[in-house]
């Protein structure tokens, strides 16, 4: 798999993520429901 880079923006409720290589933009729950589905949005290629 290339090398990938996202930006995430970390708030109280919420992480914000940009993934740079498609432009995708998302928005997780700050809790542990939201890390394990951001770990799924990093594992997916493009």
């Amino acid at each position: 798999m290339p090398d990938d880079t996202i930006g995430i923006d970390i708030s109280k409720a919420t992480l914000d993520i940009h993934r740079l290589s498609d432009g995708k933009m998302m928005s997780f729950s700050n809790c542990p429901a939201g890390f394990k589905a951001l770990s799924k949005f990093c594992a997916q290629t493009t």
